[in-house]
């Protein structure tokens, strides 16, 4: 039996608990110990029940509001990851202190990073029994898990978000500033420095992406990275509670955003038009539900069953997240997104990308309704068909298995019998 490590860092959403949830299951399932360090503990025992874990906290910080750029939009990994523990050395120091602990006290065999990189820094040299040195024959495997925006691309500068900002020289300087502050620690630790993000990244032995190639944030990838990459699909979450569309004439519409200053517009949008809809209450504040309904919409505050939602709706409205959106692409159906984060904006652009949806304007309910005739356009809903054909012989569930499994036989397996 093996002791395998899953770690989560970065991120709030339940997607990185469900990406954890599949994998876990499937190696606890195989006898070996299961650990998951995750972010937000509170939610691990919820979607865990079935799961025999052991659950610890993952060290993490936020130091955006430190640097005093909480409200503004990351321009790069590097500018992302100076949010995220790595803009001053002590801060990272600490950071890389701890996951150490960690791994000392779980003595992992195989380590599963669902955006984690300050675990994947500390786990630098990180040897089979929880100790850190220089033989590679037993090093502990590092497999990356869960999306593609938390590996970046291995470009010099990584990972810039703007196409504008290529040439900028303060996007240079973010990574430099970074590959600085990293290397400190790495003298500190007495582990091998990087020349950049890159080398850092390609730490990983492996990465297992649940979602299509098309939908990567990062769009291209260098044959290096695509040689360790495989897409697998996205799982549809087994929610249980039915999706009921209220009986009206129009398209059927599924709605999952969070509450934000916009969401009036698109609730009066919604009242607004002939349709059937179904809209998850995720964070929308019960005044605002309360001033906005109507005979066919109908407002749920629990997930429902997305097989039932996938099989009924002409589009969706969505934020952006690449779990809700590779399952509509999967299904043929149109997206309007409404991005909130970073990841969710470049998700938005990936789809544009492949005409199978929009990015949706809510500054007032005449470009709402814009942007929700358009996205139930035949010609939306052709290249919404056309991913559906390509992917409709796939299975992610059975993908995602067969890599779990080749993972266990090249890092688990070969390793107990040497």
């Amino acid at each position: 039996m093996s002791r395998i490590l899953l770690c989560w860092e970065i991120g709030t959403d339940y997607q990185h608990l469900l990406s954890l949830q599949s994998v876990a299951r499937f190696y606890q399932g195989k006898g070996h110990e299961v650990w998951v360090a995750g972010r937000d503990v509170t939610k691990l025992r919820r979607l865990f029940s079935d799961v025999k874990i052991h659950v610890i906290q993952a060290p993490h910080s936020d130091s955006a509001a430190e640097l005093g750029v909480e409200k503004q939009a990351p321009r790069s990994y590097a500018d992302f990851l100076r949010r995220c523990g790595f803009h001053h050395s002590d801060a990272l120091s600490g950071l890389i202190s701890a996951w150490r602990s960690v791994f000392s006290f779980i003595k992992p065999d195989l380590l599963l990073c669902d955006h984690a990189p300050v675990a994947l820094l500390a786990a630098r040299g990180l040897m089979r029994g929880g100790q850190h040195g220089q033989d590679h024959n037993k090093a502990v495997a590092k497999i990356a898990v869960g999306m593609p925006f938390s590996v970046p691309d291995d470009n010099r500068p990584a990972g810039v978000f703007f196409a504008g900002d290529l040439a900028k020289s303060d996007i240079v300087r973010y990574e430099d500033d970074i590959v600085k502050v990293i290397n400190k620690v790495c003298i500190e630790f007495s582990v091998p420095c990087i020349n950049n993000l890159a080398d850092l990244l390609s730490d990983f032995d492996q990465c297992i992406f649940q979602t299509y190639s098309e939908l990567d944030h990062y769009g291209y990838r260098s044959h290096v990275q695509r040689d360790k990459t495989t897409y697998v699909g996205t799982v549809v979450p087994d929610f249980t509670e039915p999706a009921l569309f209220p009986h009206f004439r129009g398209p059927k519409i599924y709605c999952h955003v969070k509450g934000t200053v916009e969401t009036p517009v698109l609730l009066k949008t919604l009242q607004a038009i002939e349709c059937s809809a179904i809209v998850l209450a995720d964070g929308i504040p019960s005044a605002i539900i309360n001033a906005h309904q109507s005979r066919h919409i109908l407002y749920v505050d629990k997930p429902v069953n997305m097989q039932d939602v996938l099989s009924q709706s002409t589009f969706a409205i969505l934020n952006g997240g690449i779990n809700s959106v590779s399952l509509f692409m999967k299904a043929g159906i149109p997206v309007a997104l409404f991005p909130l984060h970073i990841e969710q904006f470049l998700m938005a652009k990936r789809v544009e990308a492949l005409n199978a949806g929009l990015q949706l304007n809510l500054t007032d309910v005449d470009s709402a309704l814009q942007g929700l005739q358009r996205v139930n356009s035949r010609q939306k809903k052709i290249a919404a068909g056309l991913f559906e054909e390509k992917y409709q012989a796939a299975s992610a569930h059975n993908e995602l298995l067969l890599q779990l499994a080749l993972i266990e036989q090249s890092y688990l397996v070969e390793k107990v019998k040497s």
